[in-house]
């Protein structure tokens, strides 16, 4: 499961057994690069106003708040210069979200051996309306299969996505601005929302084609790490219910907090082999859909690191939390100790298919 503060234990306990459920809390059952910029010469964007996507209102503290320093994870590969690629249409709003990562987990089911294809393919998901963070795999009383990601996971990739593509664009600071903001709300308050509150985006780039095609990129980059390692809980045999058994529909939303309440948690060995295995998914999925945009580890790093600033937000965190992880990662691999293994195999990846 892939899990952050908010993504309470599903993330953390998804890949369980007897009603199972692996989490994205990225312990058990998540996963999760980035890239440069490059020299290439920047030619014009038609400025076309993109249509601003509605944030909630909620009055986050604009203070900053005291972070503990996190050592700066060096972006993979950079992709080519915006310049050089098709701008892609903003995603807005749930409903398109939603058919997003639809199609991102199609694509990773379809690069999968034809072993471990058989054993996750039609497998159902389903989107749980909390605005907990979480992404999980898991196991239905009757025991079926099924993915999940709630809400809260959404509109966290989304800000994570919008930020970092401002920054990467603009040399702003914005996702900073976003985690100093509303992490802490997080970690205090279980109602608070993981949205991008209105104001952190600059007015003048708010409606940038570019930004909103590099969001894009970063969100389908984090999703694709997320459900790598969420695909993976279920063919390593973690959750113990993916037999390549005919599949049923996913559970009701409603029913999910029920089956997340008795799933055990994935011990740590479990997770980091979905974090490496996930990983591997993502780099083929992203090399397969070449001349688009390629998938890489860009998002695992991502999505760690925001894993990381929510545990410090909580009190916890640096370097020496390694070995005594604490507030709401303890069932997981640090994320600071993850980032690392993520870039190991992206390079070996590589490595080993060059070109």
């Amino acid at each position: 499961m892939l899990k952050l503060p908010l993504f309470s234990s599903r993330f953390l306990r998804s890949c369980g057994t007897a009603v199972l459920v692996a989490g994205l809390s990225l312990g058990a059952g998540a996963c999760r690069t980035s890239t440069q910029a490059s020299t290439a010469p920047q030619q014009p964007y038609p400025q076309q106003p993109y249509p601003q996507q509605p944030y909630p209102q909620q009055p986050y503290p604009q203070q900053p708040y005291p972070q503990q320093p996190y050592p700066q994870q060096p972006y993979p590969q950079q992709p080519p210069p915006v310049a050089q690629r098709p701008l892609l249409p903003p995603l807005i709003g749930v409903a398109a979200q939603q058919q997003e990562v639809r199609n991102i987990l199609a694509e990773l089911i379809n690069v999968l051996s034809p072993q471990n294809q058989s054993l996750v393919r039609g497998i159902p998901l389903t989107f749980d309306p909390t605005l907990e963070v979480n992404a999980f795999a898991g196991c239905d009383e009757q025991g079926t299969p099924f993915l999940a990601a709630t809400t809260g996971m959404l509109e966290a990739v989304d800000a994570i996505a919008q930020t970092k593509a401002t920054d990467e664009l603009f040399g702003t600071k914005t996702y900073d601005a976003y985690c100093n903001a509303v992490l802490p709300q997080m970690v205090r308050n279980p109602n608070a929302r993981a949205a991008l509150p209105a104001g952190i985006i600059p007015a003048q780039f708010g409606g940038d084609a570019r930004r909103w095609s590099r969001a894009r990129e970063l969100f389908d980059d984090i999703i694709a790490f997320t459900f790598g390692h969420e695909l993976a809980h279920h063919y390593l045999g973690h959750t113990g219910c993916a037999k390549g058994q005919a599949m049923g529909n996913a559970p009701d939303p409603a029913r999910l907090g029920r089956l997340l309440s008795v799933v055990p948690l994935f011990n740590q060995a479990g997770e980091a082999a979905s974090d490496s295995a996930g990983a591997v998914n993502a780099l083929d999925a992203g090399r397969a859909r070449r001349p688009q945009y390629e998938w890489s580890e860009t998002g695992g790093v991502l999505l760690l690191d925001y894993f990381a600033r929510i545990e410090s937000a909580g009190g916890g965190g640096g370097p020496l939390s390694l070995l005594n992880p604490v507030q709401f990662l303890r069932t997981h691999p640090n994320p600071l100790a993850r980032i690392p293994i993520v870039q190991t195999v992206a390079r070996t990846w590589r490595s080993q298919r060059p070109g």
